[in-house]
């Protein structure tokens, strides 16, 4: 190899392969920020299901609204960064802090109040049907009336039939 070629390969495709593996790297984790008892934070990728994120032994809580977008891994140029989900939280508490209130999410003295009303299922039957409409939706139901009708078509033939009684 002469200095030519040598050059050509550190200059496309070493960059090339940092950033086919920094995307590799991050998929289907989430960084997380944990503040620990020492006043310390603690950067690093979590595996992130469904609704939580996987650190160390232990599982914390994800709440779409606290998710903030970063570019991950800080520190180098912004052409083999990506953008990752980040959320911020205590390493002793396992639900997800607010960024901008620092505080986890807990139900408020409104919450309560709804709960302690009587007529808070009303309430809550009449949002879900003006949010969600009150049409019915005949391509979810048709499937399963199908396969009720069909079970019982089922039955009454092995009824008459005399098999099984």
């Amino acid at each position: 190899m002469d200095v030519g070629n040598v050059a050509v390969f550190i200059t496309f495709l070493i960059p090339l392969v940092v950033i086919i593996w920094n995307k590799m790297r991050i998929r289907g984790k989430i960084l997380g920020c944990f503040a620990r008892k020492d006043k310390s934070v603690d950067f690093k990728l979590c595996l992130l299901k469904s609704s939580f994120v996987i650190y160390g032994d232990r599982a914390y809580d994800v709440y779409p609204d606290f998710v903030r977008v970063a570019r991950f891994p800080a520190g180098w140029p912004t052409i083999f960064q990506e953008l990752v989900p980040c959320g911020l939280w205590d390493e002793e508490d396992a639900v997800q802090k607010d960024w901008v209130t620092l505080k986890p999410p807990v139900e408020g003295s409104l919450s309560l109040r709804a709960a302690l009303d009587e007529n808070w299922i009303k309430k809550l039957v009449a949002e879900a049907a003006a949010e969600g409409g009150t049409r019915i939706n005949w391509r979810k139901i048709f499937p399963i009336i199908l396969l009720v009708v069909g079970a019982l078509g089922l039955v009454t033939i092995l009824v008459v039939r005399g098999v099984g009684g």
